[in-house]
């Protein structure tokens, strides 16, 4: 388990609480728990995981016994809850067994979360959608601040780094530091790569459920999301892909011929000149404001900015 992620990141304490942590789970003896007394965080792990995939790590255990433990923390009223181990609790769960072996640790749920973070960054089976919101939950964390508030903030960010807005306060550029330098040991991306995947938590339910459940890439679901308002279309071509494992050549060629014309026209902002004057008045209007005000009508303006930014994903 890799720690590193978190270093420059936390202070000094709270890194070395999770060291410690990963130093227990190395050297503390396994003991056997019932299943029925262990609950799932509170925070995301997997959405999903195939029942093939279940029935295949519960044969293996079934004839080789279980590699690793679990790991899990133990609460007040006496139950456990999960940080490690989902698949594996499925597996015995599937060969009917009431008890597994686990590595009990005493640790607060930030430490939990924080070690369930840093195992997810190192897995290579996440889905793209789990991946995203993995990211999120670590960003909530180290920011203290919910998914919701994490993206408002990101945008914000992107849209200064991008010249859309002119200022930020000390605290938001210090934010900004962090979820670049998060982002970057995380998995190697940027902000900007951060912000366009975004658009996978507003793609159609049924494309949302193949990503989970059939692996497709980010690229192939925000492909086929084009079809969202011709949902029959959409519907059929999900099938198609799946049934016969098509390429995302292949999908965007079967895209451009149910679009038709609708692929091939240049729309026409009838926004472009609203959006041109209005960054004027914005321009001229915010540099009178008092430093008190300036923090008002930003909130008002990010507020409304990001409305129309969950109306246009829906569409793309």
């Amino acid at each position: 388990m890799d720690t590193g992620i978190f270093e420059d990141i936390l202070d000094i304490k709270k890194t070395e609480k999770i060291k410690e942590a990963v130093q227990k789970i190395q050297e503390v003896k396994p003991e056997e728990i019932q299943i029925s007394k262990i609950k799932n965080p509170r925070f995301h792990d997997r959405s999903y995981v195939s029942p093939e995939r279940i029935v295949a790590l519960a044969e293996n255990i079934k004839e080789y016994g279980l590699a690793q433990p679990i790991v899990v923390r133990r609460l007040e009223d006496g139950s456990y809850e999960r940080i490690i181990g989902y698949i594996r609790i499925k597996a015995f769960e599937y060969l009917k067994r009431d008890k597994i072996p686990a590595v009990v640790l005493d640790v607060d749920e930030e430490t939990a979360l924080a070690l369930m973070i840093s195992e997810n960054a190192q897995r290579e089976d996440l889905n793209d959608y789990d991946k995203l919101m993995s990211h999120l939950d670590y960003l909530s964390f180290i920011l203290k601040k919910d998914r919701n508030d994490v993206i408002r903030t990101a945008r914000k960010i992107f849209n200064y780094i991008s010249g859309n807005i002119k200022e930020l306060t000390p605290e938001e550029r210090k934010e900004g530091q962090i979820i670049e330098k998060t982002l970057q040991k995380l998995s190697g991306t940027n902000l900007r790569t951060f912000i366009e995947r975004l658009k996978i938590i507003n793609v159609a339910p049924q494309i949302k459920d193949a990503i989970k459940k059939h692996g497709w890439s980010y690229s192939l679901a925000i492909e086929v999301n084009k079809l969202r308002n011709y949902p029959e279309k959409m519907e059929q071509l999900i099938k198609q892909i799946i049934k016969y494992d098509l390429s995302k050549k292949e999908v965007e060629a079967k895209v451009r011929e149910i679009l038709g014309e609708e692929a091939k026209k240049r729309i026409k902002n009838p926004f472009k000149e609203v959006f041109k004057d209005l960054n004027r008045k914005v321009s001229s209007v915010y540099k009178k404001l008092p430093e008190e005000e300036k923090k008002k009508v930003e909130k008002m303006i990010e507020e409304k900015l990001n409305q129309i930014y969950k109306i246009l994903e829906k569409y793309e």
